[in-house]
């Protein structure tokens, strides 16, 4: 059985930068009309966001690393992976004891430096850490140790929510992507969610410290390079059974490798990541 839903697009015009701050909503009236298969809500399965912190000072976090790669294996794509060098951290410090910067080991970002410290990180945070879904917890805050991740991974794929994430890439030009992402609302009743698109890179091999001493090939993964949406995202009000489209132009940053590039879009509800997805840029 068919049924109609109206699709409402979010156009985002391209600004100078790398961040793009607003979205132009379609009055109701102009909106294009699909046709979709409804799916049974129950069938959906949960992709959880799980944040870890790491610095390439932090010999203990290539250990972390280890767990969340060992947990993409098991979840495959309902697990999606950011990893964030925050600034405010010393073990991201990319500085020489001169103070002059080595950009070599510079994997920090604007972005993730603001959202750790939103998540109450300071300088003196131990590192490894991370966060599964932006929960907080009543006692013990955004931050838990790696050995924790797995329970909690575990705890959100047994907990689905009737919202759907399909987001497509495209290169327009040497360096310029449209993002489209649909969030369809297999609920009954309406959601107030919001919207966030991030940035990743892969493959980026550079000085990792160790135990036994700096590993100058290290491979970094998902590395949090920019925040395409606003960074605190766009408010998404998701009509019951109802399908929206959000769409980005966005200018790469000079420093990536498109071809390693990933788009992650979160839908979170009440502060929590409801639905995620990792989409690869396509490149013909």
């Amino acid at each position: 059985m068919k049924s109609n839903i109206q699709l409402s697009l979010c156009s985002l015009l391209l600004v100078i930068g790398s961040l793009l701050t607003a979205c132009e909503v379609i009055p109701s009236g102009e909106r294009e009309e699909v046709i979709f298969t409804p799916t049974d809500p129950s069938t959906l399965k949960r992709t959880s966001l799980l944040i870890e912190y790491s610095g390439w000072q932090c010999v203990n976090c290539p250990t972390a690393a280890e767990e969340a790669h060992r947990l993409k294996e098991l979840y495959g794509e309902n697990l999606v992976v950011v990893v964030m060098h925050p600034e405010t951290n010393p073990n991201t410090s990319y500085k020489n004891a001169a103070g002059k910067p080595n950009e070599a080991v510079n994997y920090t970002c604007p972005e993730a430096d603001s959202i750790y410290l939103m998540m109450g990180g300071t300088n003196t945070t131990p590192f490894p850490t991370g966060n599964i879904n932006l929960v907080k917890d009543a006692t013990k805050g955004y931050f838990c140790n790696y050995d924790q991740w797995a329970t909690l991974v575990s705890q959100a794929y047994a907990n689905p929510k009737p919202v759907q994430l399909k987001t497509e890439v495209s290169l327009t030009d040497t360096n310029v992507i449209v993002v489209a992402v649909d969030i369809t609302n297999f609920d009954t009743q309406a959601i107030e969610a919001t919207l966030q698109v991030w940035l990743t890179e892969d493959s980026v091999i550079g000085s990792q410290k160790k135990p036994e001493g700096t590993d100058k090939n290290y491979t970094h993964n998902h590395l949090m390079r920019a925040s395409i949406s606003p960074l605190w995202g766009e408010a998404l009000p998701l009509d019951a059974q109802m399908t929206q489209q959000v769409v980005y132009e966005y200018t790469l940053p000079d420093k990536v490798a498109k071809e390693n590039c990933n788009i992650v879009a979160i839908v979170s509800a009440n502060g929590e990541v409801i639905q995620a997805s990792e989409t690869r840029i396509h490149i013909e």
